[in-house]
């Protein structure tokens, strides 16, 4: 932790701060002594508007020689000791970067209300959730913003019940449980019954894509995306682990199994998962075991199933706060790239047109197939195109794309 002045005149600002030695402040200055950041956080902890008038604290990553935390616009000595103190207690790097951007994001609201999200009230809540639908967020990200905030605010009480004691009852846990309440009940209120406790939507959006790109290496990452944007990965198709760095072709992925076909990815998407294809041939695997303890021969083999939807995409379950399933994904990215296509459109015929691309780039059919309206009405495509039209209007419900 690192502590910055903003004044001047430090000695006469100190004299009104808690703590009888206040610590020697007269130039910046990283806080390493543990009495010194008790005293640090005992006045943050009281809001002590000297101290916050006088100095600033940041928290210094070592290990990337940068700044961890924002300047918020609303209580910001205090977020940012809040995610000091989530740093000490040894919670995910990934999940401290989501507390931080979901603070920057809630203190424009609190600035426009005067209003800490700590004295949230549900309607408070459930205005701020609106608010970010309305700039562009989708159902889920905004009640997941709702549940960061109520872990924050969780975290916000144990901070105080440590290091302040006697001002513990000022972070009453009431305030936890209407942010919990709120998460389950907005989402019920404004969408039905259909939609999950905690806020969860069960779809991967593309909030979720862009998140998985901004925080997670591309050996991982890029996992999903494939998936999402349509390539195959089960027992009876190898489409991802046997993607060779030469079917790449700029944005494009061309598949050459039963069902040949070329795949569009997003622009930046298509950058993220290039950086797997760096200083190797046009013939090696996109996913590759680079453990030194294989045999070089063993190196050259594609990689198991369960190596690349068990071992390495679970690891996007804390970043996305949920366990998205193989189906889950290829389902979500179904219903994406027909609301791609429709753009608002609620024609039936569009919508049917919608899926016929979709089935094609997804392997369901192959590209040069009749038109699925001619597939019989007993028949599986028929079964599938009917049970993708219920899910595409669920979807809907729920995500604006």
């Amino acid at each position: 932790m690192e502590i910055e002045k903003r004044v001047d005149n430090i000695s006469e600002k100190t004299a009104a701060l808690i703590g009888n030695d206040f610590i020697d402040l007269t130039s910046e200055k990283f806080i390493s002594e543990e009495q010194d950041e008790n005293i640090v956080f005992k006045n943050v902890l009281n809001n002590n508007e000297t101290f916050n008038e006088a100095f600033s604290i940041n928290i210094f990553d070592t290990e990337r020689s940068e700044i961890l935390n924002t300047e918020f616009e609303y209580e910001d000595n205090l977020k940012t000791a809040l995610l000091f103190y989530c740093v000490k207690q040894e919670i995910p790097f990934s999940t401290v970067l989501s507390f931080k951007t979901t603070m920057n994001i809630v203190s424009k609201e609190e600035k426009s209300i005067d209003k800490a999200f700590r004295n949230f009230n549900q309607d408070d809540i459930i205005s701020f959730a609106k608010r970010q639908i309305e700039q562009g967020s989708s159902v889920y990200t905004a009640n997941n913003r709702i549940y960061l905030l109520a872990r924050l605010t969780k975290g916000l009480h144990e901070f105080a019940g440590e290091y302040l004691p006697e001002s513990k009852q000022v972070y009453d846990e009431t305030f936890i449980n209407i942010f919990l309440n709120a998460t389950k009940n907005y989402a019920t209120q404004e969408y039905g019954n259909t939609a999950l406790t905690n806020g969860e939507v069960p779809f991967v959006t593309i909030d979720d894509i862009h998140e998985i790109m901004n925080r997670m290496s591309a050996s991982i990452g890029a996992i999903v995306i494939l998936i999402f944007r349509g390539l195959r990965e089960d027992k009876y198709h190898k489409e991802i682990s046997t993607l060779k760095v030469g079917d790449i072709k700029g944005n494009t992925i061309q598949t050459n199994d039963d069902m040949p076909r070329t795949i569009t990815l997003a622009e930046d998407e298509a950058k993220y998962i290039s950086r797997l294809c760096k200083g190797v041939s046009e013939d090696d695997y996109v996913f590759r075991n680079e453990s030194p303890k294989i045999s070089e021969e063993d190196r050259r083999k594609p990689l198991k199933t369960w190596a690349l939807l068990n071992k390495r995409m679970r690891q996007v379950d804390e970043v996305l706060g949920k366990k998205p399933t193989y189906n889950m994904i290829r389902k979500s990215g179904e219903v994406y790239s027909i609301a791609k296509q429709l753009n608002g459109n609620t024609d039936k015929v569009e919508i049917i047109r919608a899926i016929d691309q979709c089935f094609r780039q997804y392997g369901v059919i192959p590209s040069d197939s009749e038109y699925i309206m001619k597939y019989k009405g007993n028949s599986g495509i028929a079964k599938r195109r009917r049970q993708l039209t219920k899910l595409y209007q669920k979807y809907t419900e729920y995500v604006t794309v």
